[in-house]
């Protein structure tokens, strides 16, 4: 009976809102609060910009997944200046950002084609993408949690990106556009060169494989290829992975050999 009447209460809470503002405040559920994040962060993190499984986010407790390797890592060797290529609605850009503004250090350029799956010119280049950053403002986007002045947004392609800013360097580099092996490649080429001793590069969808819509996934294959012995991977999920790469100064020109 006390039991059924526990549940009665939980239906009622949830359909006037209340039970999920009563767990941010902790009142209820104390299992699903974080002890180093405050859960109603991340929820809007997660929420707002849309993080997923493939950042091995969790979305009882909205823990941050590979968000919190990218924040961490960011506060942690203080980058000035970091490229962020590829995001469906912002996920990793707003918490690179978020990790500028938190140094009061540091600064976000985000590159994105907004590529739409629903448009017939961007079939085979979208990987997933909606269009988004066309059609919304993506300083008021980022405004949200308070970032906008740390974060610009390229609403471009990394080859036209790369052309229009010829002598930035990095420190941090973030890779999540082109998932086919010629695009990842591309990137690579482009700003590896670009990135100071020292600095990470970092790359998602590292064990992804398989067609993603009329896309071959390529990235594990040229993850695989990429010779360099200061690489760390997470193989999770299955469905994507994450993998970091840090330039030592020691590597040798040709940094990748082709299998085929």
């Amino acid at each position: 009976m006390m039991k059924n009447l526990i549940n009665f209460f939980k239906v009622i809470l949830s359909k006037i809102g209340l039970r999920e503002f009563l767990i941010d405040l902790g009142f209820i559920h104390p299992e699903l609060q974080q002890s180093l994040i405050k859960r109603i962060i991340s929820k809007k993190l997660i929420k707002i910009y849309d993080g997923d499984e493939g950042h091995a986010v969790n979305f009882t407790q909205y823990f941050l997944g590979f968000g919190l390797i990218h924040y961490a890592l960011v506060r942690n060797i203080k980058a000035t200046n970091i490229l962020c290529i590829g995001s469906c609605k912002g996920y990793i850009p707003a918490i690179l950002a978020l990790a500028c503004k938190d140094n009061s250090l540091g600064h976000v350029d985000f590159v994105d084609a907004a590529y739409s799956q629903y448009e017939n010119t961007d079939h085979k280049k979208h990987w997933r993408g909606v269009g988004f950053w066309k059609k919304i403002d993506p300083k008021e986007h980022f405004a949200k949690i308070k970032v906008d002045q740390y974060i610009d947004t390229y609403v471009m392609t990394t080859k036209e990106y790369a052309k229009k800013f010829p002598k930035k360097q990095y420190q941090y580099i973030y890779v999540d556009g082109d998932h086919s092996y010629e695009g990842v490649k591309m990137d690579y080429q482009l700003f590896w060169p670009k990135l100071e001793k020292n600095g990470l590069m970092v790359f998602h969808d590292v064990v992804a494989q398989g067609y993603l819509d009329k896309g071959l996934f390529g990235v594990w294959k040229f993850w695989q290829e990429l010779k360099n012995e200061n690489k760390i991977i997470f193989p999770f999920p299955k469905e994507s992975g994450l993998g970091i790469l840090q330039k030592t100064g020691d590597e040798k020109r040709q940094t990748f050999t082709k299998n085929n």
